[in-house]
């Protein structure tokens, strides 16, 4: 099972340079040395992709900037998000945190990397966010000392919210009776081309990998998700 995985892997990321390459000649034209070791670069950092989001993103936005027109690049994401299983937004959003925490100084990611924090993970967005804010440090002293503050006050504030956040059943009980109260007089279009902006909107705001809903008979029927610590 493990080598039927490795090979399906393997032919996904040949597939992949060669189907870049076709889309690469309808949009940008021009093929050059830089073009083909960026393209390398893409397919690389997706075989180790979850090794290093902040290179990945990286590579992604130097590949990117070689597309002079939007469509080209929406095409060429999504043959890239489809060789890691995903979707386009998750190529979107790794170039975003990249860009994120590609403002920090160096000596300040070069640290975070020492404490293995991954400076392009969404669920760090936080603690780039607070050390956007301090000053630069100016030894690596200074920087692993900012660095793990920044990190612990991010645990502190994560455990003090979800203290204060009501249980999952009720929130979304809460939230079905918003929805309820408001569309009760809609017509059923108006209703459902809302509530389809607002999943939507919900869905890549959170950045969760959602690609479709299902509709059962009763809301009673919805699976609830597993509680956290379950095995």
């Amino acid at each position: 099972m493990r080598n039927e995985t490795h090979v399906e892997k393997f032919d996904k990321m040949s597939n992949l340079s060669t189907e870049l390459q076709r889309v690469e000649k309808i949009y940008i034209h021009i093929e050059s040395a830089e073009l083909a070791q960026t393209r390398n670069s893409v397919v690389g950092g997706l075989q180790a992709f979850g090794n290093s989001r902040f290179q990945l993103g990286r590579v992604l936005r130097q590949y990117k900037m070689h597309f002079k027109s939007g469509h080209g690049w929406v095409a060429a994401a999504k043959l890239i998000a489809a060789a890691i299983d995903r979707d386009e937004r998750t190529v979107f959003r790794i170039i975003e945190d990249y860009e994120r925490a590609s403002q920090l100084p160096a000596i300040i990611l070069e640290a975070m990397l020492e404490q293995q924090i991954e400076p392009a993970a969404a669920k760090h967005a936080r603690v780039v966010e607070n050390l956007l804010r301090i000053t630069e440090p100016k030894t690596s002293e200074e920087a692993s000392a900012a660095v793990t503050k920044a990190f612990k006050t991010h645990v502190v504030q994560k455990t003090k919210e979800a203290s204060a956040k009501p249980g999952m059943e009720a929130f979304a009980q809460r939230i079905v009776k918003q929805f309820e109260d408001r569309y009760r007089s809609a017509t059923p279009r108006q209703r459902d081309a809302e509530v389809q902006y607002i999943l939507e909107l919900l869905v890549n705001t959170m950045r969760a990998p959602i690609r479709e809903l299902r509709q059962f008979g009763r809301p009673t029927l919805v699976p609830k998700p597993p509680k956290q610590g379950a095995a």
